[in-house]
């Protein structure tokens, strides 16, 4: 019996080690996703990144690209959303954004926490090819200045930086 134990702790362990990792998991409100998708202005043959997926919704949304998630949890509801909305241009992948490459990526989409948009903006700035789009939602990116601040009553903010 102690051995079905092994698995709940595994799950658990990557849930709280995605979240002090920088990402802990609050889903973008689904009525935001529209607002994020005509940011990110994704033109065809396009390379879209999400980082922090958490449970795919932004990147089943927005129909192609890859999400990426470090809580196992998140990261296998994700590929449940993948399967069930049949998404054949989303793929998932299981890894840490900061050891995800960036080089190709032409839009960008993140909902970290502030501390994390700290940490990985040097990556940012040392990856994304020029021209790249980048929305975040909630908060900035410090010391970035946005092109476009997406702002509704009574909703979160989105930010629009182009590298």
């Amino acid at each position: 019996m102690n051995w079905l134990l092994i698995p709940v702790f595994l799950l658990l362990f990557s849930m709280a080690y995605a979240t002090l990792s920088g990402a802990p998991w609050v889903p973008t409100w689904k009525r935001d996703i529209a607002r994020a998708k005509k940011l990110l202005d994704l033109q065809p043959g396009e390379t879209f990144v999400e980082l922090g997926c958490g449970d795919g919704r932004v990147t089943c949304a927005v129909g192609q690209g890859t999400g990426v998630e470090l809580s196992l949890v998140q990261y296998l509801a994700a590929q449940a959303r993948r399967v069930l909305s049949r998404s054949k241009n989303v793929r998932f992948v299981f890894a840490n954004a900061f050891n995800y490459k960036l080089h190709d990526v032409d839009a960008l989409y993140m909902f970290l926490m502030p501390d994390t948009y700290e940490k990985i903006r040097p990556k940012l700035e040392a990856e994304l090819k020029p021209g790249a789009r980048v929305v975040t939602y909630v908060w900035p990116i410090p010391g970035w200045e946005p092109d476009r601040t997406d702002e509704l009553p009574g909703a979160p903010k989105l930010y629009l930086y182009k590298r």
